[in-house]
């Protein structure tokens, strides 16, 4: 398990706004870390700075007290895996050919998977319940079953932190749901982070240990779902009026449909 440190970090894209401004947080090892904020936000900016492909102009992500911009990129896809938004492939490969690519960091130049990079696939498909679509051509997919593939192959990684860039949109309600439960239930079970992107606030408050709000690259704020999700700092950022609704202990949040914009 890894620690991620974010330390006053800072990245702008044109040296004059900064998508994320002066950001610090922690991301303790097994946890379910949720980052939410509206569109423009710096979301995917910080998911990014954290992952080392972009290097903070200002600060620092330390993975166990190490600079991830001084890991190789091998290294760091040993640590991390990246699970991105669906994206459409233009030629024919099956479930596993895909989820295979995940042993990718830990084999060397020119060296084939081994029966056991096989296996290890094999038991990471089982994992994100699609072992029985191994064969099937990735064309023929459905969103969800596309996203349990990319789970599988990042658990094929055998990363200890796993990296979600909105993994759930576009699917639908049900399939949103099984993504995240079967996304949180292999975190603690075998005690890797996830770090996750949301836009359904419910979804975040229902998934999330802790959650960071972000807003024009700020951190508004940083705690637990029932201390992040209030309604003051929602219409704050949001500008959008906010239902709390509290029905048989679960905690459901609503915009208010005819308020001003």
């Amino acid at each position: 398990m890894s620690q991620i440190d974010v330390q006053k970090v800072s990245y702008s894209y044109d040296q004059k706004i900064f998508a994320v401004d002066d950001v610090s947080l922690t991301i303790q090892p097994g946890e379910f870390f949720g980052i939410i904020g509206p569109n423009g936000s710096g979301k995917t900016t910080l998911l990014k700075c954290i992952s080392g492909y972009f290097k903070p102009q200002k600060g620092q992500v330390l993975l166990d007290g190490k600079d991830v911009q001084a890991f190789s990129a091998k290294e760091i896809a040993k640590t991390m895996a990246l699970v991105q938004q669906h994206a459409a492939l233009e030629f024919d490969f099956t479930v596993q050919d895909i989820v295979l690519t995940g042993r990718n960091p830990h084999l060397k130049r020119m060296q084939t998977e081994s029966e056991e990079d096989y296996a290890i696939a094999r038991q990471a498909m089982q994992r994100a319940e699609i072992l029985g679509l191994k064969d099937r051509m990735v064309t023929e997919l459905s969103g969800g079953e596309w996203q349990r593939m990319i789970l599988a192959r990042a658990l094929t990684q055998q990363a200890g932190i796993m990296l979600l860039d909105e993994p759930v949109a576009g699917l639908d309600i049900k399939h949103q749901v099984s993504f995240l439960k079967t996304a949180r239930d292999l975190s603690r079970a075998e005690h890797f982070s996830v770090v996750c992107i949301l836009h359904d606030l419910n979804l975040a408050h229902q998934y999330c240990d802790r959650i960071a709000l972000l807003n024009s690259g700020r951190l508004v704020s940083l705690g637990t779902p029932q201390e992040v999700l209030t309604r003051e700092k929602l219409e704050s950022v949001y500008g959008i009026g906010i239902h709390l609704i509290r029905e048989k202990g679960e905690t459901f949040i609503l915009p208010e449909y005819h308020s001003e914009i």
